[in-house]
């Protein structure tokens, strides 16, 4: 479903299952962008609301989808239809809303059987380049189509990702009954975590942080005694030692890289014994001027900038 066809019945529905875009949770492997298993408990739980998922690249993705489905299915001789929000038959609690139906294998599709799962992604170049290594989706996405494969019962489905806005690729895979099968039981205990009233641990996400905003919204002017409490002064000095070790960190950083900006001196590069440095350059903008009341405002103006860049290289 786009952004806009999201009901207040459709987001209670969701809020009932574990989604193809939420069991990367359950594995610890979700992106930052995603909750972490912290705050997805306290979600699901109905003690706070979900975090606000917003951005240029969530919007461009909503706007994008259809075309993205529209392309694959000409390419691939597919004929596909808008995904519904559907649940696992053999699992209470998970669920998911598929991007589109693939209502049956094309020509293409070797091996595969019956409807299948189509999952469209908006991806930027670098971001291919980088965490789409060895030809495969990341981890988090290849979990999602397998969340859907095992909440709708197909045999098949396949990643559809339009790479830079103008390179279409297709990833097609089977089902993978013992993953399936995992997914199954690690849904069922966050359920059952979740009735037992046993949150998970605690962790440094920015989703956790979110959850505790919202589980304690206020902070009221007063103290509570901790003694006896073994875990308190270990985190304290642990908090404090870290925090110490930090700024040591960058001093050292910071020396580092005045003294590798000497070497180079207004050179842009430099290489030598298996490796190499250069400057990066930002040359500042000058931002954009906004008139209120006869006054001229600069807004986004960014100061040039440069630093130095290190690697590891055998030549020059």
């Amino acid at each position: 479903m786009m952004a806009s066809d999201h009901t207040p019945d459709w987001h209670a529905r969701r809020a009932k299952v574990i989604g193809g875009s939420e069991i990367a949770a359950l594995y610890g492997v979700q992106q930052p962008y995603q909750m972490g298993l912290y705050a997805l408990w306290h979600c699901k739980a109905g003690l706070i609301d979900p975090p606000p998922v917003e951005g240029e690249r969530i919007d461009w993705g909503n706007r994008l989808e259809a075309i993205i489905g529209e392309w694959a299915a000409t390419e691939n001789d597919w004929t596909i239809t808008k995904g519904d929000h559907v649940v696992d038959a053999t699992t209470p609690g998970l669920g998911c809303t598929l991007d589109f139906k693939i209502e049956a294998p094309g020509p293409n599709d070797d091996g595969c059987e019956g409807p299948g799962c189509l999952e469209a992604k908006n991806v930027d170049w670098l971001q291919h380049k980088q965490k789409w290594v060895d030809d495969e989706p990341p981890i988090h996405i290849l979990l999602q189509l397998q969340e859907q494969l095992a909440a709708t019962g197909y045999t098949w489905g396949a990643v559809v990702a339009l790479v830079g806005g103008n390179d279409l690729r297709i990833y097609r895979y089977h089902a993978r009954p013992a993953l399936i099968a995992d997914i199954r039981k690690r849904v069922t205990a966050f359920w059952q975590s979740i009735s037992d009233n046993k949150p998970p641990p605690i962790d440094g996400s920015d989703s956790a942080f979110y959850a505790l905003r919202e589980i304690h919204p206020e902070i009221v002017d007063d103290a509570i005694c901790l003694d006896g409490d073994n875990r308190f002064p270990v985190l304290c000095a642990e908090l404090h030692a870290a925090s110490e070790a930090r700024k040591v960190a960058e001093a050292t950083e910071d020396a580092l890289k005045a003294e590798l900006e000497e070497k180079l001196g207004a050179h842009k590069r430099a290489w030598g014994e298996g490796w190499s440095a250069s400057f990066v350059v930002n040359r500042g903008s000058e931002g954009k001027v906004i008139t209120l009341d006869m006054v001229g405002t600069v807004i986004n103006a960014r100061k040039p900038s440069r630093y130095v860049k290190v690697k590891e290289s055998k030549t020059a």
